[in-house]
């Protein structure tokens, strides 16, 4: 008996709060810094060229299978990038592809809104993924830790702390 006169008293403490309501489509909740979205491809700023050197170490360690790569011989003899493909519908967004990237080509995106009707658009190529990585700066640039935290959620050391000050 005495715990559900708990739950109601807990049930009435709740009323007495305001409601916080986020307009999602116009007020988007902001991302922790280190947030991992869509992979995409950084390109050189001034060139507009990917950064990309076809190394194809994404691709192999991709546990997914979600990268494929098309190298073309360049004039110089080098490998160049001819074809870059996302299957983002494949992906897990586990980040293995950016860790592994030896000139920081791939880089994990703050893109989360990812829904089509069809599952053609899930595919992206080379160019989609290089205007979707020339938006934001690197994550390491963005700062982490607690004094540059972006987000509006509270971690587990403000729900620790909170429930020590009762």
């Amino acid at each position: 008996m005495f715990d559900e006169v708990k739950g109601f008293g807990v049930t009435i403490r709740r009323l007495a709060r305001p409601t916080l309501t986020t307009e999602y489509p116009e007020v988007k909740r902001p991302m922790a810094p280190r947030f991992r979205g869509l992979p995409s491809l950084r390109a050189d700023p001034e060139t507009g060229e990917a950064l990309c050197v076809a190394c194809g170490l994404c691709a192999r360690i991709c546990p997914t299978s979600c990268l494929e790569m098309h190298v073309v011989a360049s004039q110089e003899g080098d490998r160049e990038l001819g074809e870059f493909i996302l299957r983002s519908g494949r992906c897990m967004f586990c980040g293995l592809c950016a860790q592994v990237c030896p000139v920081d080509a791939i880089t994990m995106s703050q893109e989360y809104e990812l829904s089509v009707t069809d599952r053609d658009g899930l595919i992206y190529t080379k160019t989609e993924l290089a205007t979707i990585g020339g938006q934001l700066a690197n994550w390491w640039e963005s700062g982490v830790g607690p004094e540059n935290q972006q987000t509006n959620a509270p971690s587990d050391y403000d729900r620790f702390r909170e429930g020590a000050l009762k």
